[in-house]
């Protein structure tokens, strides 16, 4: 059976320490029925050499464009709406695919063709590729996600999200449904997408770590956990007036901002 086209899109900005990374960690998937979707925001630190020497390495599967742009919510939706993927997802240029992780999606999507969306598991990792190994990551969020992800019900994902976003793969029937992507200049809140999702159809759930999650001291999860955080409120305050569901929201907002400390 023809393996479904997977469209991967990349918003990137001055993300040169991390950008090759990514794109390697796509390409080494060696999943032939990719289309990769660049959307630079005009970087000036080396990241445009770096593009365009993989665009030149990998001409067939490779589209990008650098210039400026207003934001990551902005890169993003602009390459979804090139996409011609039947699934399709944006990843951060300093994030990674794990090994096979295309074919564990292709799987899926092949076995459920009324499947909206899927969602598998994933590593945190830190600015060196490695993956936490604090204690308060490994039992206070990894297993923690991975345990509500494996229950799957909507009233969790109001809760809190479990989700990883670079795990997540969803159709593009569903994007043109209940897309595209919310949020503000700074980032994009793709919780809002799940929440439209989830509310007609949970996702299917590939239980394996699909992709790895970076967290640094400068990126966006670090320097704007709080604007973060009060976007989340806002966006599950559309979502639900059941006063138990915010009220243990609100608590694990306030988890994630201590546990974030704790493990960077």
């Amino acid at each position: 059976m023809k393996l479904p086209q997977i469209s991967i899109v990349i918003p990137s900005y001055n993300k040169f320490t991390y950008l090759k990374a990514t794109l390697e960690s796509i390409v080494a998937q060696k999943y032939p029925n990719l289309e990769i979707i660049i959307q630079d925001g005009g970087s000036t630190d080396g990241s445009v050499e770096i593009i365009n020497n993989y665009a030149k390495k990998y001409p067939s599967i490779i589209k990008w464009e650098s210039k400026k742009d207003n934001g990551q919510m902005d890169a993003i939706n602009k390459g979804m709406k090139k996409a011609k993927g039947n699934l399709l997802m944006y990843i951060n240029a300093d994030d990674i695919y794990l090994k096979g992780a295309f074919r564990k999606v292709a799987d899926a999507y092949i076995k459920n063709k009324d499947i909206l969306w899927f969602a598998g598991r994933g590593i945190v990792i830190n600015d060196k590729g490695k993956e936490n190994t604090s204690l308060v990551y490994k039992y206070g969020v990894k297993l923690y996600k991975d345990i509500l992800l494996l229950l799957n019900r909507y009233s969790l994902l109001l809760t809190v999200n479990y989700l990883m976003q670079p795990s997540i793969f969803i159709t593009k029937k569903a994007y043109e449904k209940f897309g595209p992507f919310t949020g503000i200049r700074e980032f994009v809140m793709e919780y809002e997408i799940w929440l439209k999702i989830g509310k007609y159809q949970m996702p299917y759930i590939i239980n394996k770590n699909i992709s790895a999650f970076r967290i640094t001291e400068t990126n966006i999860t670090s320097t704007q956990s709080s604007n973060l955080l009060g976007e989340d409120w806002k966006i599950v305050e559309k979502y639900t007036k059941n006063p138990l569901i915010l009220f243990l929201h609100k608590v694990n907002n306030w988890g994630r901002n201590l546990i974030l400390f704790l493990i960077k």
